[in-house]
C-alpha cells in the first residue's frame, strides 16, 4: 500500500498471487484519472461526509443537554390544549343534559350481563391514559427522559458510524474485497471444483455469503448494545436475547432464500443483456419488487410477529366507516404484537388494488384512544388518496433504471477495477466486484443527494397528509394523536434545525402542530 498517488491497496490480485505489475498495467500512455484518483476520490469523499453527518450529529447531541423546555412547543401544545377544554365544555354540556337518559342507559347494559365485546375491554383501559388531560403537562413530564434517550441513542451513533469509517476506510486500503473474491475462488475450488471462469455466478454467491457473515459479526456488538443496553434501559425493548438471535437466525436464511436467487439472476440477466442490460435488469427489478411487496405481509412478516383481526367493535366499525368514506378498499384489519419486541408504536397499510389492509400495531392502540387511532389512518390514508404511496413507488423505479443505465455506461472502466485491486489483466473483472465499485464509488455522491432529494419530498408528504385529515374535521384528535405518540415513544422535543432538515423524513413535532393550526385558521 502506497500513500502517495495513486493510493493502491495493500492486497491487490497481483500480489495475492505473487506476481509483478505488467509493463502494459503501468503504462503512462494509457493514463486514465478515473483509475488515477479512484481510491482517493472515494476516501476523501467519505471522510467529507462523515465529518459534515458528524458535525450534524454533534448539534444535535448539544440539544439535548438542554434542560428548558422548548418554548415554542410549550406555546403550540399550549394552544391545543386551549382549544380542547373549550371543546371539553360544550360537551359537558350535554352530558349534563341527558345524563338521566345515559344512566338508564348503562343499568340496562348491567342488565344485558355478558354482552361486552373483547374492544369493550380495551376501551375500559384505555381510561387509564388521561384521555382529557391537557398535553401541555404531559409533554413537560417527559421532557427530560426523551432529552435523555436522544442523547444515548445520538451518542451511540456517533461511536458507531466512526467504527464505520474507519472499517471502511481500513478495508479498501487493505484490499478487503480483492483478497475476500480471491478467498472466495479458493473455497469454490477447493470444495466444490468451481472456478470463476465458468462458474462466476455461484463464486459471486460465496463471496456474498463471506461478505454477510462478516458484516453480521462486526455489526452484533452494536445491534447488541443499542437492543439490551439504550433500549432497555429506557423502556423500550422487550426482546429476550433468545428472541433476538432467533430474529438474526431468521433473517440470514431469509436472505439466503430470496437474496442468493435474486443476486444470481440479477448476475444472468446483466452477463445475457448486452449492451442494453439495464432495461432487462430493469424490468427484472420491478417484477421482484412487486413480487417481495405482495409476498412480505403475508408470508415473511408472519414469522417474526402475530397478526390477528382486530376484535369486533366500535373502532372496528369506524375504521370500515372511514375506509368506505374516503373509498379506500379495505378487506382486513389486523392487530400486530409488537410489543413483543418493544414498546414503539405504529400502524401501517399494504397491499395492492383492491385488497387493502391496515395493521395497528397493540402498543398503538394502548398508547391512544380510538378517535386518535382514527385520525392516524385519515394521515395515512391521506397518503393514499393523494397518490404519495404510488409516487414513491415509481420514483424507487426510476432511481432503478438510472442508476443500472449509468452503471452500463461505466460497466467496461477497466481502469477503475484496477485501481481497487483487480489488476490481473489475465483474470475477467466479476459482474458483482463491478456492481459493488460501481455504486461504492461513481454513483455514491449521485445517490447521497437523491437521498436528501427525497428526504425533503418525504416532509412535504408529511404535511400534505396532515392537511388531509385536517379538512376532514380531524385536526384536534390528530393533534393529540401525535403528542401522544411522541410522549410514548420519547420522541425529539427541541430537535437541531439543520440535523433534523437534513435527516427528518417527517417534520418535527412541533412544525407538523404549527402547520395543522394554521390550516385550521384557513378553513374557519
Amino acid at each position: 500500500m502506497t500513500f502517495s498517488l495513486p493510493l493502491t491497496p495493500q492486497y491487490t490480485q497481483l500480489s495475492g498471487a505473487g506476481k509483478t505489475p505488467s509493463a502494459t498495467t503501468n503504462n503512462d500512455n494509457d493514463f486514465s484519472a478515473l483509475g488515477y484518483y479512484a481510491v482517493f476520490a472515494t476516501i476523501a469523499f467519505t471522510l467529507v461526509v462523515f465529518l459534515f453527518e458528524a458535525y450534524l450529529d454533534f448539534r444535535q447531541r448539544s440539544s439535548y443537554y438542554k434542560t428548558e423546555f422548548p418554548s415554542e412547543l410549550s406555546k403550540t401544545v399550549g394552544n391545543i390544549d386551549a382549544e380542547r377544554e373549550k371543546e371539553l365544555k360544550e360537551q359537558s354540556k350535554e352530558v349534563d343534559d341527558d345524563g338521566k337518559k345515559k344512566e338508564e342507559e348503562n343499568d340496562g347494559d348491567k342488565a344485558a350481563g355478558d354482552g361486552k365485546t373483547k374492544q369493550d375491554d380495551i376501551n375500559k383501559n384505555k381510561e387509564s391514559l388521561d384521555k382529557n388531560k391537557p398535553l401541555l403537562p404531559q409533554l413537560q413530564s417527559k421532557f427530560s427522559k426523551a432529552q435523555s434517550y436522544g442523547l444515548d441513542k445520538i451518542t451511540f451513533s456517533i461511536i458507531s458510524s466512526t467504527y464505520n469509517l474507519f472499517e471502511e476506510i481500513i478495508f479498501l486500503l487493505c484490499g478487503y474485497i480483492p483478497y475476500c473474491w480471491d478467498l472466495s475462488c479458493h473455497v469454490g475450488k477447493a470444495y466444490f471444483g468451481w472456478n470463476e471462469n465458468d462458474n462466476e455466478i455461484k463464486i459471486s454467491l460465496i463471496f456474498m455469503a463471506v461478505n454477510v457473515i462478516i458484516g453480521t459479526i462486526t455489526s452484533l456488538p452494536f445491534e447488541l448494545y443499542s437492543t439490551f443496553r439504550i433500549e432497555k434501559k429506557h423502556g423500550f425493548n422487550k426482546q429476550t436475547p433468545q428472541l433476538f438471535f432467533t430474529d438474526k437466525v431468521k433473517g440470514l436464511l431469509l436472505t439466503c432464500v430470496f437474496g442468493g436467487p435474486f443476486v444470481a439472476l440479477l448476475l444472468k440477466i446483466i452477463k445475457m443483456g448486452g449492451e442494453s442490460f439495464y432495461i432487462y435488469v430493469w424490468a427484472f427489478t420491478f417484477v421482484f419488487s412487486v413480487f417481495m411487496m405482495t409476498i412480505v405481509p403475508v408470508v415473511i412478516m408472519p414469522l417474526f410477529n402475530k397478526y390477528e383481526p382486530l376484535p369486533e367493535g366500535s373502532l372496528k366499525e369506524q375504521i370500515y366507516e372511514l375506509a368506505g368514506r374516503l373509498e379506500f378498499p379495505l378487506t382486513k384489519l389486523f392487530v400486530m404484537d409488537g410489543s413483543k419486541r418493544s414498546s414503539h408504536s405504529n400502524a401501517f397499510m399494504f397491499g395492492f388494488f383492491k385488497n387493502k389492509r391496515i395493521v395497528l400495531f397493540d402498543t398503538l392502540m394502548e398508547q391512544v384512544h380510538d378517535d386518535q387511532i382514527l385520525a392516524i389512518l385519515e394521515h395515512e390514508l391521506g397518503h393514499w388518496k393523494m397518490g404519495h404511496t404510488v409516487t414513491n413507488f415509481v420514483i424507487s423505479q426510476l432511481y432503478t433504471g438510472a442508476s443500472f443505465y449509468c452503471f452500463s455506461l461505466c460497466f467496461n472502466s477497466h481502469e477503475l477495477y484496477r485501481a481497487f485491486g483487480f489488476n490481473d489483466e489475465s483474470r475477467p473483472v466479476p459482474t458483482i466486484i463491478a456492481l459493488l465499485l460501481f455504486f461504492q464509488t461513481i454513483w455514491a455522491p449521485i445517490d447521497k443527494a437523491l437521498s436528501y432529494i427525497m428526504t425533503v419530498f418525504s416532509r412535504k408528504c408529511e404535511f400534505e397528509a396532515d392537511k388531509f385529515s385536517v379538512d376532514l374535521g380531524m385536526s384536534q384528535k390528530l393533534q393529540s394523536g401525535l403528542c401522544k405518540i411522541h410522549l410514548e415513544n420519547l420522541g425529539a422535543m427541541c430537535p437541531d434545525p439543520w440535523y433534523s432538515t437534513y435527516h427528518y423524513s417527517h417534520p418535527p413535532l412541533v412544525e407538523r402542530l404549527s402547520a395543522m393550526m394554521a390550516f385550521d385558521k384557513k378553513s374557519k
